[in-house]
C-alpha cells in the first residue's frame, strides 16, 4: 500500500524569555544605563571576553575582573546578506541588501557580530576596516543588544 504524505505550511511563533545570568545582564545594564561596554578577564591566561563568560572559553577556569572596552573595533569578517531575514527583537524581515560583520572591540580578544553600517558593495567593506559602535539615544535603550544600532566605519585600514 503507498502511503500520500500531505504538508500543511505554517509560520509558527513560540514567544520565550531569555534569562542572561549575572555576567551577561551586568554587561547589558551598563550598555543600556551607561552606554559602555564590559568585557571580563581571565586571571589565568588575561583573555578579555565579550560579552562576558563566567569561564573562559580558552582555560575553563572563572573569570575575574570586569574591564572596559573600547566602542571602536576592527571588522573581522563580513557577509553582505540578501536575504530578507526576520529581526528577531521586532518580527520584521531586513531590508535587503545589508552588510552584517564580525567586530573585535579594541581591548576584547572575542568578538561580537552586528550589522555594519556601510553600503553592502564589496569595494566599500573590507576585513579590517575600523568600526564604532552606535548606540540608541539613551533614553530610548531597553537593555539588550538592539542597544546597538550598528557599527560605521571610522577610517581606512
Amino acid at each position: 500500500m503507498e502511503r500520500e504524505f500531505v504538508n500543511i505550511p505554517m509560520v509558527v511563533d513560540i514567544p520565550y524569555c531569555f534569562a542572561a545570568g549575572s555576567y551577561l545582564a551586568r554587561f547589558l545594564i551598563e550598555l543600556r544605563d551607561n552606554g559602555k561596554f564590559f568585557g571580563i578577564e581571565c586571571p589565568n591566561c588575561g583573555r578579555v571576553q565579550m560579552p562576558p563568560r563566567i569561564v573562559c572559553a580558552a582555560c575553563h577556569v572563572r573569570n575575574g575582573e570586569w574591564v572596559e572596552i573600547s566602542h571602536d573595533g576592527t571588522l573581522m569578517g563580513f557577509s553582505i546578506v540578501h536575504l530578507p531575514l526576520t529581526d528577531p527583537t521586532t518580527g520584521q524581515p531586513h531590508k535587503t541588501p545589508y552588510t552584517y560583520g564580525i567586530v573585535r572591540l579594541d581591548g576584547a580578544n572575542s568578538s561580537i557580530e552586528h550589522f555594519i553600517d556601510v553600503e553592502p558593495d564589496i569595494e566599500k567593506v573590507w576585513v579590517g576596516m575600523r568600526v564604532r559602535a552606535v548606540l540608541r539615544p539613551q533614553a530610548e535603550r531597553i537593555g539588550d543588544l538592539s542597544d546597538i544600532l550598528h557599527f560605521a566605519p571610522i577610517g581606512e585600514a
